[in-house]
């Protein structure tokens, strides 16, 4: 065989191979978009998703509304809430601020605010680890909706105790993380925001993402919902300063698939990179007020893909169902139901209030507002006697008794969850 024939028949061979590919990668898009019809469809989610395969995005489509009010539609460019996964952008400039011996993991909280209580037991790893003992939130609900600076909001940390001596236990904190980012900003003397914008956002190519200002308009910034037996609810106002380094960060599906990409690359420096991906993927997760967001890659880049949105629904149904398309593994998801809400059953819903704990340090208050139970702003449906549904995490809800008839436990249940909480 000639030269000539020998390169028109490998050139004929990749081109065949690259039209596979792309009919291949069509066809899992079109997956995508079936499954995600009757989510759609059924009003059980509002956001956007971006889906990839072998490093090529092969998907990317915005559902439901940015604003109900006016009958906005959410776009690819619409900004949604990212949660606590802002965690993972702080954890990021402490470790690059740590290789510039701006300050160290050992030192004491101390250091660098001299009057915060027990200061001198906890470090700065610990606060990144959550093992310091301060309490995941310290501030009821309706305080939430005033805004702070980084400075005030760490006084309002100061007056809360602590759930474990430092060091000595692990409790998912994120007003923990709040205080870590203010020792970012007295370290570096920039804000939180210029820290993000310099050793994440402008790394990254995250054109689209902003961290949460009060004050400022956030253009094509989503409004957040919650679901309910007759559709769309508004959230409670929330002021996001509270959650400065925790859950602050506004962006889209695309900036956030940007962000995994590059601690992939290795853009955060390889310290970021070895420490945030696990043996066989990089994933993170977030939830506060209205809106959630899961990322997640293989770590050779045999699929990624991003889900945000504004109200959640069967949020943790569809992102199973993505991973197993874009795994080639058999879609489990084939339908999905609601349980039928019921008028409430009972005459007085005072013995299902109180304090609950889970084995792991985690609290969660049971209150009455109006007619209907809460755990802190998840509002449960009643379904039958002594269950319930909740639209948040698409969890079940049922309580439990003792011998003696009292409310003992709460049993929550939902599609990637089965947690225990005791009444104390």
């Amino acid at each position: 065989m000639n030269k000539t024939r020998y390169f028109a028949c490998t050139l004929c061979l990749i081109l065949t191979l690259f039209a596979q590919t792309d009919f291949a990668q069509a066809e899992k898009a079109k997956q995508i978009d079936e499954f995600m019809k009757p989510f759609v469809a059924a009003n059980q989610f509002s956001g956007q998703v971006v889906a990839a395969e072998n490093g090529k995005v092969i998907y990317e489509k915005a559902f439901g509304l940015a604003n109900a009010d006016f009958k906005i539609p959410n776009q690819s460019n619409t900004r949604i809430g990212i949660a606590s996964i802002t965690k993972y952008m702080t954890t990021i400039i402490l470790t690059r601020l740590v290789e510039s011996k701006k300050l160290a993991l050992a030192d004491k909280l101390s250091k660098y605010i001299p009057d915060f209580p027990n200061g001198d037991k906890i470090t700065i790893e610990m606060l990144a680890r959550h093992r310091s003992g301060i309490p995941h939130r310290v501030m009821p609900p309706e305080a939430e909706s005033v805004a702070y600076t980084s400075a005030e909001f760490v006084d309002k940390v100061k007056q809360a105790r602590l759930a474990f001596e430092p060091g000595t236990s692990r409790l998912y904190s994120s007003a923990g993380y709040s205080v870590l980012a203010r020792v970012l900003e007295i370290v570096s003397g920039k804000s939180y925001s210029q820290l993000l914008q310099e050793y994440v956002f402008t790394p990254a190519g995250m054109s689209d993402s902003v961290d949460f200002d009060g004050d400022a308009i956030i253009e094509r910034r989503a409004q957040d919902y919650y679901l309910s037996p007759d559709g769309l609810v508004n959230v409670p106002v929330k002021n996001y300063s509270f959650l400065v380094g925790a859950g602050s960060v506004f962006g889209t599906a695309r900036d956030l698939y940007r962000f995994g990409e590059a601690i992939l690359d290795g853009k955060f420096g390889e310290s970021v990179k070895s420490s945030l991906i696990g043996q066989t993927n990089l994933n993170g997760s977030g939830s506060t007020n209205g809106h959630r967001s899961y990322f997640e890659f293989a770590k050779d880049k045999k699929y990624g893909f991003v889900i945000l949105s504004n109200s959640a629904g069967a949020f943790d149904l569809i992102s199973q169902g993505l991973l197993q398309i874009l795994q080639d593994k058999e879609v489990t998801v084939r339908s999905f139901s609601i349980p039928k809400t019921i008028p409430n059953p009972y005459q007085n819903l005072q013995e299902f209030l109180g304090h609950y704990k889970r084995s792991d340090g985690s609290e969660t208050e049971i209150v009455l507002k109006g007619d209907f139970l809460y755990s802190s702003d998840i509002k449960l449906y009643p379904t039958r006697p002594d269950c319930f549904f909740e639209y948040r995490f698409f969890g079940g809800v049922c309580f439990t008794r003792d011998d003696a008839g009292k409310i003992k436990e709460i049993k929550w249940k939902g599609v990637n969850f089965d947690l225990t909480w005791v009444k104390q």
